[in-house]
C-alpha cells in the first residue's frame, strides 16, 4: 500500500479530494445546535382535585399513581408534591433509558388505568414529558399600552402556533401563560330565588339545551340522512334564550333574565406572562433533533415577519429567547480557538522541524479535521460545543504521530537512506508502537463516551471527535504524511533553522549529561522523580470541589416565593413593583416574568416544578455580557431580600451539568407530617448560620390558611341536605360547573355555570351564600366558620414522605465547602433523628456521586482492554506495568497543575485527567520503543542515544499539545480552563519527568533480568 501510494501521485491527489469533498459536504450537514441533545428523563404528571386539602390530595390522588407508576423497572425516581387542590408528581427514568418514548406511552396507559380509583371530582391525570429540555426559540405576544383584549392576544397567539407548527423541523409550539376563554353564565341567586329556581335547575337546563347529539338516521334503498336536532349553543345570545321553568308556579323565564352571559376569560387565571412588565403570552418553539439551527433558524424569521405584518398596530412581537445567537457565538469562539490553536502549532513545529517537515506535519491538521468530520457525519455526531471543543482538545494531538514519523523519515534521509526506503523503514519501525499509543489514548477517552445518563451525552461528543482525530491521525501520518516526507525531504547535508528546525547544542549537552547522571543511580533517580506526583497528591487533597461549574452566559434567572396563601393577582401585583424596581439597575436588556409555574426553559438543564403555584414567579434576565450577569447576581440578591422582605427571592446563576432544585439538600424522611416540620426547622436553623448561605427553603410548607364550616348536621338532615350535597352546591356555586360549550371555527369554548365574584370573594359573601333545599337556606343560618392553617405542600419521594431542606448559596461560594462545613456543624451539635427517621444527602453533592459513579463504572473493563493492548505492544508484563505507573504518574501531576492554576476539583478536570494518561501513556511507548529498537538492554550508551532521538519529537509533540490547549485557557470562564490546565500543564510535567524515570526504570528492570546490580559508576568513556 505505501509502494503504490509512493509511486502513484494521482492516487495521492485523489485521496486528498476525497478527504476535501467528503469533510465540505458533512460540514454543509452536519446538524449544529449550541449544546448535545439530551435524552428527556423526566416527566410531569398533574392532577386537580378541587377543594381538597394538601393532605387528602397525598392521600387520594399521589399516593394512588405514585404505587401504579413505581412499578416501572425504569424508573429511578418518583417525587411528588400534594398542595391544596393539585398534585405535582415528578417521574425520573435511570440513566440507561435512552429510548423514553414507549416507556411514557406504558405510564399513560397506567394512569388510565389508575383513573377508576381517584375521587370523582379529581381531574384526569395528564402526564407531560415535552417540557423537560430546552426551546430553540421564545417569541412573545403583547400589548405593550394594554389597549388589546387578551381574548384577541389569545387568537393571534393561537394562529401565529398554527403557522409555525406546519413549518418542517418544528417538533413542538407550547403556549405559556395563555388564558382559558369560557361562556360565563354568572347567575343572579335573588333573582333566581324569587323567581323559585334553584342553581341545580338552571345547570340541568343549558345542559339540557345544547342538543350536539346525534338524532338518529333515516335508511332507504336509495340514500342515508342523519338527523340532529337544531339549538346547539352557537352564541350568547342563543345560551340567554335559555327557557327556565319555576316550580313555584309553573311561570318561564329566560335565563338572560336570572343571570349575565358574556364570552370572557376564565379567572382565576392559572398562569401569568409579564413581558416588559404587561401581560401577554409566549409560545415556545423547539426544534427537532438532527437539523442545523442556523437553516431553522432562517425559515422561522420567515413566517414570523409574514405573521408581524399582519399584526395590528396594538399588539408588539418579539423575540425573548433564540438559541442560534448562542450556537453561533460559542461555535464562532470554537473555531477561532482552533484557528489560533492551528497557527501556534504551526509556528512550534517551523521551530522545532524545519520549513518542510513543519509543512508536511501541517498537512495532517486539516486533513484529520476533514476526516473528523466525515466520522462525526457517518457517526451522526452534530456540532455543538462539545464536539467542537473535542477538536479543540484533539489540536495538538493529532500531529503526535505525524511529528514522528516527518522527524524518522528526516533522520533515516539525513543518514543516507533513500526516500521510499526511509519512509518505509519509518512506518515500519512505528506502527506498532503508534497504534499501541493511540488505541490506549483512545481506551483511555472511552469511559466518558461510555457513560450513561445526561452527563455522558453532555460531554460525550469530546470524546468521541477526539476518538475520530485519533484514528484519522494514525491512518494519515501512516499513509499521506509519510509518503510526502519521503517525497519532498531530501537527503541534504544542510543544516540551520530552516532546513532542520532549531538546534540548541548547549542545552542538548546539558540535557544528555543530566540523562548519563540519572543512570548513575537509577533508584535515587525514580525516587527523586515521585516528588513531584507526591506532591500533586497531597495538592489533590487540599483541592476546593466545584464538580458542575457555573455557565458563562450573559442570562440568568430569578426565582420567588411568596406565602403559601398568596392568590395568583397578589403574586403579579407584588411581581410588578419588583420587576419596576429590577430594571433600575444598568445592563439589563430583558427581564420578563412568569407566574403561577415556571419560565419555559432556554437552558437546557432547568426544572420543572412550580406547576400551578399561585405564590411562585421566574424571571429571564438578559443582560449586557456574563461578566455583568455575575456582578448583577451579587446585586440584586442583597438588595432584593433588602427590599421586598415578604418574599423569598433567589437570584441563580445557570448552572451546568445535571440539574439539582438546590445546591445543598438535605432530605428527612419520615412518616410524622409534624415531626418532619420540626426537625426540617432545626436543620434550616443550623444552615442559615452558615454566612455563606442567602436562603432556605423546606418542601414540607405550613401556613396555608383554611375556612372550616362548623355545621349543624341536624338542622342541615331536617332541611332534607347531607354534609357532602351542601359541599357540593358550595362548589358549583363558587367554581362553577361546566355544562355545555360552544364551537367557533376549530376551537371549544366552555359554557361555565357560578355566582358573581363579589358573591364568592371574602367570609361574609360566604355566610350570606343560600344553598338549596326545600327552602333556599342561608349558610350563617346552620354553620360557623373558624380559619385554621392547613398545610401548604406534602412532598413525598419514592414512597416516602419527606422534608427536603434546600439551601441556596452566595455567588461563587463553592457548595461542597459549605457542605463540609455544614455537615461539621451538625456532628458537633445535638440534632438527633428520632427512630424511624433518616437523613440524606442531595443536591450538588448527590449528582457528583453519581456521575463519578457512572464515569468509573466501566473503568474496569477499559484498564483490562489498554493493558491487553499493551502487553500485546510490548510481550512483557513489567514494561506494561512500567507505562501504568507512568500514567499514575501523570494523573497525580495534572492535579499538581490545577492546584497551582487554583482551580477547583471537578468533573472536566476527571476527564482532563482520563485524556491525560492517554498521552502520558504514548510518550513512554515511543521512548520504550526507541530503547527497544536500539536493542539497549543494560548499555547506558545506548539509553542514552536512544532518548536523545526522540527527545526532539516528544519535545515537539508536548509544545503543540500545550499549543492546541492553550486557545482554552485563554478564553477563560470556569468550565474549560481546569480542563485545559489539567491536560496541558500535567502533559509538561510527565514528559519532563518520563524523560527520567522510563529510562531509569528501564535500566532497572533489564540489570534485573540479567540478574545483576546497577554499576555504581558511569565513566566519561560511555558518554555520547
Amino acid at each position: 500500500m505505501i509502494r503504490y501510494l509512493f509511486q502513484h501521485g494521482r492516487f495521492q491527489a485523489l485521496l486528498i479530494a476525497l478527504l476535501v469533498v467528503s469533510g465540505l459536504a458533512a460540514i454543509s450537514s452536519l446538524p449544529r445546535s449550541e449544546d448535545p441533545r439530551i435524552t428527556n428523563r423526566h416527566a410531569i404528571v398533574s392532577t386537580a382535585l378541587p377543594g381538597a386539602s394538601a393532605e387528602r390530595v397525598e392521600v387520594q390522588v399521589s399516593e394512588k399513581i405514585e404505587q401504579r407508576l413505581k412499578s416501572q423497572a425504569a424508573v429511578k425516581h418518583i417525587s411528588s408534591i400534594s398542595r391544596p387542590g393539585l398534585s405535582v408528581i415528578t417521574i425520573e427514568l435511570k440513566d440507561e433509558v435512552t429510548q423514553a418514548a414507549p416507556i411514557w406511552s406504558r405510564m399513560r396507559d397506567l394512569l388510565s388505568d389508575v383513573r377508576p380509583q381517584l375521587p370523582s371530582n379529581a381531574s384526569a391525570p395528564f402526564l407531560d414529558e415535552e417540557r423537560g429540555y430546552a426551546y430553540t426559540r421564545i417569541i412573545a405576544l403583547s400589548s405593550p399600552n394594554e389597549s388589546t383584549p387578551t381574548a384577541t392576544l389569545n387568537r393571534y397567539g393561537k394562529e401565529l402556533q398554527n403557522r409555525l407548527r406546519n413549518i418542517s423541523g418544528v417538533e413542538l409550539v407550547h403556549f405559556f401563560g395563555l388564558s382559558d376563554e369560557e361562556i360565563r353564565v354568572t347567575v343572579d341567586l335573588d333573582k333566581a330565588s324569587q323567581a323559585g329556581i334553584s342553581l341545580t335547575q338552571i345547570q340541568a337546563a343549558i345542559a339540557g339545551a345544547d342538543a350536539k347529539v346525534a338524532a338518529g338516521t333515516l335508511t332507504n334503498q336509495h340514500s342515508q340522512m342523519q338527523i340532529e336536532v337544531s339549538g346547539a349553543f352557537d352564541s350568547v345570545a342563543r345560551i340567554g334564550a335559555i327557557v327556565l321553568s319555576s316550580e313555584q308556579d309553573a311561570s318561564q323565564y329566560q335565563l338572560a333574565d336570572l343571570a349575565k352571559i358574556e364570552r370572557t376569560m376564565a379567572t382565576p387565571v392559572k398562569e401569568i406572562a409579564l413581558i416588559d412588565g404587561q401581560p401577554g403570552i409566549y409560545l415556545a418553539i423547539r426544534m427537532l433533533p438532527k437539523l442545523r439551527i442556523d437553516k431553522f433558524s432562517d425559515t422561522i424569521n420567515t413566517v414570523i415577519s409574514q405573521f408581524e405584518s399582519d399584526l395590528p398596530d396594538q399588539i408588539a412581537l418579539q423575540t425573548i429567547f433564540d438559541q442560534r445567537g448562542y450556537t453561533d457565538e460559542r461555535l464562532g469562539d470554537l473555531l477561532g480557538n482552533i484557528a489560533l490553536g492551528f497557527v501556534l502549532i504551526l509556528a512550534v513545529l517551523l521551530v522545532t522541524l524545519g520549513f518542510k517537515a513543519a509543512l508536511i506535519v501541517g498537512t495532517a491538521l486539516p486533513l484529520t479535521v476533514l476526516f473528523t468530520l466525515v466520522s462525526m457525519h457517518m457517526y451522526g455526531l452534530p456540532i455543538h460545543q462539545m464536539s467542537v471543543t473535542g477538536l479543540v482538545v484533539a489540536l495538538g494531538i493529532m500531529v503526535d504521530n505525524a511529528i514522528v514519523i516527518t522527524d524518522a523519515v528526516q533522520r533515516l534521509r539525513q543518514q543516507g537512506e533513500t526516500a521510499f526506503a526511509a519512509v518505509q523503514k519509518a512506518v515500519q519501525h512505528f506502527w506498532l508502537p503508534l497504534l499501541g499509543s493511540t488505541l490506549t489514548t483512545i481506551l483511555a477517552f472511552a469511559p466518558i463516551v461510555l457513560m450513561p445518563g445526561p452527563s455522558g451525552e453532555f460531554v460525550g461528543g469530546i470524546a468521541l471527535s477526539v476518538i475520530f482525530a485519533l484514528i484519522g491521525s494514525y491512518l494519515i501520518s501512516h499513509s499521506l504524511v509519510a509518503v510526502f516526507a519521503g517525497q519532498f525531504i531530501k537527503n541534504d547535508a544542510r543544516s540551520g533553522l530552516f532546513y532542520n528546525g532549531i538546534h540548541l547544542p548547549a542545552l542538548s549537552r546539558r540535557f544528555s549529561a543530566t540523562l548519563e547522571l540519572s543512570l548513575k543511580r537509577p533508584l535515587l533517580t525514580i525516587c527523586i522523580v515521585f516528588i513531584l506526583p507526591v506532591a500533586g497528591f497531597i495538592g489533590a487533597g487540599k483541592l476546593t470541589e466545584q464538580f458542575f461549574p457555573p455557565s458563562d452566559r450573559d442570562m440568568f434567572h430569578i426565582e420567588v416565593h411568596f406565602a403559601p396563601q398568596y392568590s395568583i393577582a397578589a403574586t403579579q401585583q407584588a411581581v410588578t413593583k419588583m420587576d419596576q424596581h429590577i430594571r433600575q439597575y444598568p445592563g439589563i436588556e430583558k427581564l420578563d416574568w412568569m407566574i403561577g409555574t415556571n419560565f419555559p426553559s432556554f437552558y437546557y438543564n432547568m426544572l420543572q416544578r412550580n406547576r400551578g403555584a399561585n405564590n411562585y414567579a421566574q424571571a429571564l434576565v438578559k443582560v449586557t455580557d456574563f461578566k455583568r450577569a455575575n456582578q448583577l447576581i451579587t446585586q440584586l440578591q442583597q438588595d432584593l431580600d433588602k427590599s421586598f422582605p415578604n418574599a423569598q427571592t433567589l437570584v441563580r446563576k445557570l448552572e451546568q451539568g445535571p440539574p439539582f432544585n438546590a445546591p445543598i439538600e438535605l432530605r428527612i424522611y419520615g412518616p410524622n407530617l409534624d415531626t418532619l416540620s420540626e426537625l426540617g426547622q432545626q436543620l434550616r436553623t443550623q444552615l442559615i448560620a452558615h454566612q455563606a448561605i442567602t436562603h432556605t427553603r423546606p418542601t414540607l410548607l405550613s401556613g396555608s390558611p383554611k375556612l372550616w364550616l362548623q355545621t349543624d348536621e341536624a338542622a342541615l338532615n331536617h332541611a332534607g341536605l347531607r354534609l357532602t350535597d351542601m359541599a357540593t352546591q358550595l362548589q358549583q356555586q363558587f367554581n362553577g360547573t361546566v355544562v355545555g360549550s360552544i364551537i367557533d371555527n376549530t376551537e371549544t369554548v366552555p359554557v361555565r355555570v357560578r355566582v358573581a365574584d363579589s358573591a364568592r370573594d371574602d367570609m361574609n359573601a360566604l355566610y350570606a351564600t343560600q344553598i338549596s333545599a326545600a327552602q333556599p337556606l342561608l349558610i350563617e343560618s346552620f354553620a360557623n366558620a373558624e380559619l385554621r392553617p392547613s398545610r401548604g405542600s406534602i412532598a413525598r419521594r419514592d414512597g416516602e414522605r419527606v422534608n427536603v431542606i434546600e439551601a441556596y448559596l452566595i455567588t461563587g461560594v463553592l457548595p461542597q465547602t459549605v457542605l463540609n462545613d455544614v455537615s461539621a456543624t451538625l456532628a458537633a451539635s445535638d440534632f438527633v433523628l428520632p427512630h424511624g427517621y433518616r437523613l440524606e444527602i442531595g443536591g450538588e453533592s448527590q449528582k457528583r456521586n453519581e456521575a463519578v459513579s457512572k464515569l468509573l463504572g466501566q473503568v474496569g473493563i477499559i484498564v483490562v482492554l489498554l493493558i491487553t493492548v499493551l502487553v500485546i505492544s510490548f510481550n512483557s508484563f513489567t514494561t506494561t506495568g512500567l507505562i501504568l505507573i507512568n500514567a499514575l504518574q501523570a494523573v497525580m501531576l495534572g492535579l499538581l497543575s490545577v492546584f497551582i492554576g487554583g482551580y477547583p476539583f471537578g468533573f472536566t478536570v476527571i476527564i482532563g485527567l482520563l485524556g491525560l494518561m492517554g498521552l502520558a501513556i504514548n510518550a513512554a511507548i515511543v521512548i520504550l520503543s526507541e530503547l527497544d529498537a536500539s536493542n539497549a538492554s543494560t548499555d547506558k550508551t545506548k539509553i542514552v542515544a536512544a532518548v536523545m532521538t526522540c527527545s526532539r519529537h516528544i519535545s515537539s509533540t508536548t509544545i503543540t499539545t500545550v499549543g492546541g490547549f492553550l486557545p482554552l485557557i485563554l478564553a477563560g470562564g470556569g468550565f474549560w480552563p481546569p480542563f485545559a490546565v489539567a491536560i496541558a500543564g500535567g502533559t509538561v510535567l510527565t514528559t519532563l519527568l518520563s524523560f527520567y524515570f522510563v529510562p531509569a526504570a528501564y535500566l532497572l528492570l533489564a540489570e534485573r533480568k540479567r540478574g545483576r546490580k546497577v554499576s555504581p559508576s558511569y565513566s566519561t568513556e560511555e558518554s555520547i
